[in-house]
């Protein structure tokens, strides 16, 4: 096995000189940062990477402590990690150059979609908390723990739709959000679960008079279900509905959505459903959308005051750590989680446990 050790100021530069010179069939067989020198305090910190190319192994051979393939496969999922963290910021290669052994666990929460900044935030709390313990593997471990731990401090949950009733009035719910995140969907889902499931009277309302054939396409699945659906576009319609509908144990309104830059038309929704009935206001977000939209449209539907938020298209993404970014953002617990368009068993109503899992990776029990 022909080993080599290079240098470098960073490891992406040493990545791309071991890739440039042994090819994309190198592994990495040890790291190690070298620290300046006391007697040179103006010196750069180096890493030391120790590299080879492995001679083809047999089919059938035997893993032991001789075969070298067994001894590195933590260094094979460390390069993996190095190359996923290197196409970040410069942010990320001092996160590196600072905690090396938080690699694994930073390359984990940057490839599940959390953004640098929280990433980087979660890291180094969790790196400050390990400085009195001195084996690498040991610290790696409890790194790992306190990782999961802090993300699972920063996610609420809550069922606002169960059936814990007692008022005497139904539990009136309105969905709200931008165009395209799937709110009448994810009514539809929800609709069936609460009335399959948990036995519970409920009703349906679209105040969209926006989107052609929205009501329509609510009506029909409401039709299927055989639910009771009507349309209120004004605040009296809504309020006169609302009273015809005590008896039941919850309605939930199909809003309109619009873009979260139309401010009037969002201020229109919110004098809609302001009426003597308490609506709750739920938040739906599709997770397809880059951060920075997602976050701007939480913003600007805030004035709502929502109770809670609902995430959908879990199932069209591998990214979903953005989530994280959005409950820590605006501190709303999760009530729902959509992914995928059958109705009703693509709708989850998560632990915090479960969502945790969700947002590392679709179920994934731990960080790698």
């Amino acid at each position: 096995m022909n080993r080599k050790v290079y240098k470098a100021e960073n490891i992406q530069q040493a990545i791309a000189t071991i890739k440039e010179e042994l090819g994309s069939d190198a592994m990495i067989l040890s790291t190690r940062k070298i620290k300046r020198k006391p007697s040179d305090p103006y010196a750069k910190e180096m890493f030391e990477v120790e590299a080879a190319v492995l001679p083809p192994q047999p089919m059938d051979i035997k893993k032991d402590k001789e075969n070298p393939i067994d001894t590195i496969q933590e260094d094979i999922a460390q390069i993996k990690d190095m190359i996923s963290i290197a196409g970040f910021g410069n942010g990320m290669h001092d996160m590196v150059c600072n905690h090396f052994e938080s690699v694994g666990v930073l390359a984990s929460l940057l490839r599940s979609g959390v953004s640098e900044a929280l990433a980087s935030i979660i890291i180094q709390k969790a790196s400050a908390s390990m400085d009195n313990i001195a084996d690498q593997q040991e610290k790696v471990k409890s790194l790992k723990k306190y990782v999961m731990k802090e993300c699972l401090n920063r996610i609420a949950t809550r069922d606002y739709f169960s059936r814990d009733n007692t008022s005497g009035v139904p539990h009136v719910a309105a969905f709200v959000g931008p165009t395209g995140v799937g709110k009448t969907t994810t009514i539809a889902k929800l609709a069936a679960m609460l009335t399959f499931q948990r036995k519970m009277k409920v009703a349906l309302i679209s105040i969209d008079n926006y989107r052609v054939g929205a009501f329509e396409q609510l009506k029909a699945y409401a039709s299927i279900m055989g639910l009771l659906c009507v349309p209120a576009f004004s605040a009296q319609d809504l309020l006169c509905t609302l009273d015809r509908m005590k008896s039941m144990d919850m309605v939930l309104i199909d809003t309109a959505g619009h873009s979260h830059f139309d401010k009037q038309r969002i201020d229109e929704i919110l004098q809609l459903i302001k009426t003597d009935f308490r609506i709750s206001a739920h938040l739906v977000l599709s997770v397809t959308s880059e951060s920075i939209i997602m976050q701007e449209a939480a913003f600007a539907f805030s004035v709502f005051g929502p109770d809670s938020v609902i995430f959908t298209k879990i199932d069209e993404t591998r990214r979903c750590g953005k989530i994280l970014d959005q409950i820590s953002d605006f501190k709303l617990p999760v009530s729902l989680i959509a992914n995928g368009q059958k109705v009703p068993e693509d709708l989850i109503v998560p632990d915090k446990q479960e969502l945790l899992k969700i947002i590392l990776g679709k179920g994934s029990k731990e960080i790698h």
